[in-house]
């Protein structure tokens, strides 16, 4: 499957998907400023500014998790625009530049890979 195909339908399944088990509870704004979502076991706390993308993780109770070994997708949506941004570890998070500015609450998700191979999503609407 060419990348372009791959892509889409990533983008398609990451925001077309069931939130299952999602939103079941709101959680309030996160330590950095941001949206705070489930992701499997963990928690996604999704920060943009301008171009700029960054997760935070934790675990179920809210612990900070090392964002090392991690890495992740995120497919946000801005207004028309779609961007695909992926993100890789940076200090205390997961972080990556879209190229363009997203706002400060772009709808979409995000699929985070842990350092074993387990994978979930968060869903930001």
């Amino acid at each position: 499957m060419n990348r372009a195909m791959s892509c889409a339908v990533l983008a398609l399944l990451l925001l077309a998907a069931p939130a299952s088990g999602q939103h079941a509870h709101d959680h309030p704004p996160g330590p950095n400023g941001g949206r705070v979502e489930d992701a499997g076991a963990w928690h996604a706390e999704l920060v943009t500014r301008a171009e700029t993308v960054s997760v935070y993780l934790s675990d179920g109770d809210g612990k900070p998790l090392p964002a090392e070994g991690f890495k992740a997708v995120a497919i946000l949506k801005s207004g028309a625009k779609t961007a695909r941004i992926l993100l890789s570890p940076a200090g205390n998070r997961l972080a990556g530049t879209a190229e363009a500015a997203l706002g400060d609450r772009p709808g979409g998700a995000v699929r985070i890979t842990g350092p074993g191979g387990v994978t979930a999503s968060a869903r930001f609407d």
